[in-house]
């Protein structure tokens, strides 16, 4: 058997390959828990190639996961909405790709709410691995992005 989010390397340890970081991690580091120090860091780890397969595994991670509360355009209103469920975060709202602004979230902070959860929304971190979680961030900033230039947020 193989664990849930392991990789089989391409070439023994014996030859010097080294684990992948893929998986549900327990590292102390910025790819393993979205922080730096005891602060939320920005940006996405240098362990990630942030190109379009990133992105795309990223919207698929995110159709599965978020969007049934925050939406398929992340503007908060998923189908738990039309149900009395109407405190999903607007990732759409103004000010949220501002670092001035207090409707930003870092990376960092973003990461952490999925893998620990927050008011309502429960924790997936044993559910989604590590990397799925930054593809979603991914993806998230993404929709931010094209909320800007449809006008969703200022």
């Amino acid at each position: 058997t193989v664990p849930m989010g392991f990789e089989v390397p391409e070439k023994p340890a014996a030859e010097g390959a080294k684990p992948p970081v893929f998986g549900f991690s327990n590292g102390l580091d910025f790819y393993s828990t979205g922080k730096v120090g005891d602060f939320y860091g920005d940006g996405f780890p240098t362990e990630l190639a942030a190109d379009a397969k990133l992105i795309e595994r990223g919207q698929q991670r995110y159709n599965i996961y978020c969007s049934v509360c925050h939406g398929t355009s992340g503007n908060g209103k998923g189908v738990t909405s039309s149900y009395g469920i109407l405190t999903a975060y607007s990732f759409q709202q103004p000010g949220a790709l501002d670092p001035a602004n207090a409707a930003y979230r870092p990376t960092g902070a973003i990461f952490d709410v999925i893998t620990h959860g927050k008011g309502l929304m429960g924790p997936y971190g044993g559910v989604i691995p590590v990397r799925d979680r930054w593809a979603i961030i991914a993806y998230i900033r993404t929709l931010q992005d094209a909320g800007k230039v449809a006008g969703g947020i200022q």
